[in-house]
């Protein structure tokens, strides 16, 4: 099979593999607190899909951007988080030496939603440089396309989190978890009417607002809620969605890789 890992290749095989296709693929993520799960999914789940969707079509994959935005979940043990300004720039010079090796879109499979910014933010700045970016995340995908009953997306994560780090890596002790954790896992702290619903989104009288606050100050503590004998279960489920994601990712990319960028500007 041809290779598609850019960190598997030298350096002649790297420049053969750019010359295939203009298009190529990014996975992203951060490190931080997901209740039991461990602390990396954010970046292991796009690191996995990433290199799914490589072996079903070939394209050329990049290694894994591990480190992204933390502020919201930096009190919590394990957060390494970087500046969203330097985030920015980061990602902007991924591009910008990718476009030095011809490469002219990028799809970017994001497993943080506070990455989304600077990775928007990345993709304007290399428009100049003739380049075209698409953001795919996960969870997204799954709730648009109702891959899993709506209300369960935090044992979704954690379906991939057994399926990717193994079911010996969660961490199922009696004490309760915090942290994107729970079936209502953050407290009202600002009255009855502006009431939280994830991170710093917030609803007051039917329409959502914005307060940025931090993760540490809303989340409740929750149990764990899976016994052990429960988690080759999880971990089905959660090769089934990889499966069901890396499908309509490989789909995705194939059509994005048709355009052609300079026609935008026509």
């Amino acid at each position: 099979m041809t290779k598609y890992k850019l960190s598997d290749m030298s350096w002649k095989e790297a420049e053969d593999a750019f010359k295939r296709s203009d298009t190529v693929i990014v996975p992203t993520g951060t490190l931080h607190a997901h209740g039991p799960t461990p602390i990396g999914i954010d970046a292991t789940a796009p690191e996995r899909l990433a290199d799914e969707v490589g072996k079903r079509i070939g394209l050329l994959v990049l290694p894994v951007t591990a480190y992204g935005e933390d502020d919201k979940m930096a009190d919590y043990p394990g957060s390494i988080g970087i500046s969203p300004n330097v985030l920015e720039m980061y990602y902007t010079d991924i591009c910008t030496n990718l476009r030095k090796n011809g490469v002219r879109k990028i799809v970017f499979i994001n497993g943080h939603g506070g990455n989304r910014e600077a990775l928007t933010r990345a993709g304007r700045n290399i428009r100049k440089l003739g380049m075209l970016v698409a953001i795919l995340e996960w969870w997204t995908i799954a709730n648009d396309l109702l891959m899993y009953p709506k209300g369960t997306d935090y044992l979704q994560e954690m379906s991939l989190g057994v399926a990717i780090h193994g079911k010996e890596n969660m961490d199922l002790r009696e004490e309760t978890h915090r942290g994107e954790w729970g079936t209502n896992p953050t407290k009202r702290i600002l009255g009855n009417e502006i009431t939280p619903v994830i991170f710093t989104n917030f609803k007051f009288r039917g329409a959502t607002v914005t307060i940025p606050i931090d993760a540490w100050e809303i989340d409740l503590s929750t149990p764990p809620y899976i016994k052990p004998e429960e988690l080759p279960k999880l971990e089905a489920a959660g090769n089934e969605l990889i499966a069901k994601f890396a499908d309509y990712i490989a789909a995705f990319v194939k059509e994005f890789e048709k355009i052609d960028v300079d026609s935008l500007k026509q």
